[in-house]
């Protein structure tokens, strides 16, 4: 016996081949956009790496300018630092150095002894200012 075909089996035979081809379709545009999709999201990832490793380098490379300009600014505070300092100690040698002449001048023995012990006192306090004040510069 030989099955005649019947237009409702042709039919069905026909959507059944109509839906196997557009499953094909189907598989083939889904694989294709996958691919696409990989493709776009290794290009991002690379590019995204790109960008972050650009950035890290501009960071570290305004780190070490940053650095280096604040090394300049502490030795020029540290420079200006120790000129008031030596400015200081030549502006208080000068009066005492005059205070020791003015006392010398004087008459009365009692007034020039207390001036130079005064005189004295005050290079001592000086020198030990001005030396502590070079050892913080440092």
């Amino acid at each position: 016996m030989t099955t005649a075909k019947t237009p409702v089996d042709a039919a069905v035979a026909k959507t059944t081949a109509d839906t196997a081809k557009a499953n094909e379709a189907a598989a083939k545009a889904t694989a294709d956009a996958t691919a696409a999709a990989q493709k776009i999201a290794e290009s991002a990832t690379t590019a995204a790496n790109q960008a972050t490793a650009e950035f890290t380098k501009a960071l570290d490379e305004s780190a070490a300018r940053l650095s280096e300009f604040n090394d300049k600014v502490v030795d020029a505070a540290k420079q200006s630092g120790n000129l008031t300092v030596d400015t200081y100690e030549r502006a208080v040698t000068s009066l005492l150095d005059l205070q020791e002449k003015l006392a010398s001048a004087t008459p009365i023995s009692w007034v020039e002894d207390l001036t130079k012990a005064q005189v004295s006192f005050a290079r001592e306090l000086t020198t030990t200012v001005t030396t502590t004040a070079r050892d913080l510069l440092k």
